[in-house]
């Protein structure tokens, strides 16, 4: 395992403290861990270009801390906000990312390239858009226009995120019917 692995299994670890340090009110506090593990999405990747340590491992370990983070949250933000926009955005998000998980898989074993599978416009602006409407939530008890703000922000991200599977389902289709011919 190399430094870009830890890096996307320490995003699943600061999920701790993020939402201890909310529940005892230091917004601030969780918000930074917050950002720091935003940071460590990109940086994994970016590190492991750069190192040349991409590994089918650092790949996929990536994108299951990315699930199980905004999953989590998501989860979360549920329970402690009162709002119907973010119950039905979860169920919009979480959806998404496991028809995408098994579209991506089934189609690794009928012989697609990684490349067919990489993530689209639509799902770079859902990822932009989540971060920021999760990341405005934790200051939300100490603003209700912030926390009105970051519910639609997440909701705008759940619309981006079911463009994004039609996107990649029209894409998938698409070279599904190529490979038959």
């Amino acid at each position: 395992m190399n430094f870009p692995d830890l890096l996307s299994i320490s995003r699943i670890f600061l999920l701790i403290p993020i939402l201890i340090l909310f529940e005892f009110g230091y917004f601030y506090s969780a918000l930074v861990i917050y950002i720091t593990a935003c940071i460590t999405d990109f940086l994994d990747g970016f590190l492991a270009r750069k190192l040349n340590k991409e590994t089918q491992l650092g790949a996929l370990l990536d994108l299951l801390a990315d699930k199980i983070f905004v999953s989590i949250l998501l989860i979360w933000a549920t329970y402690n906000f009162d709002s119907v926009l973010i119950l039905l955005s979860t169920f919009m998000i979480i959806s998404r990312e496991l028809t995408i998980g098994y579209l991506r898989m089934y189609f690794l074993q009928k012989g697609f390239s990684d490349k067919s599978l990489k993530s689209n416009f639509f799902g770079k602006l859902k990822t932009t858009l989540q971060m920021f409407g999760l990341g405005a939530l934790f200051l939300g008890p100490l603003s209700d226009t912030l926390t009105i703000i970051a519910i639609y922000l997440i909701f705008i991200s759940a619309v981006f995120s079911l463009l994004s599977l039609g996107n990649y389902s029209i894409k998938w289709i698409t070279e599904s019917e190529k490979k038959k011919t």
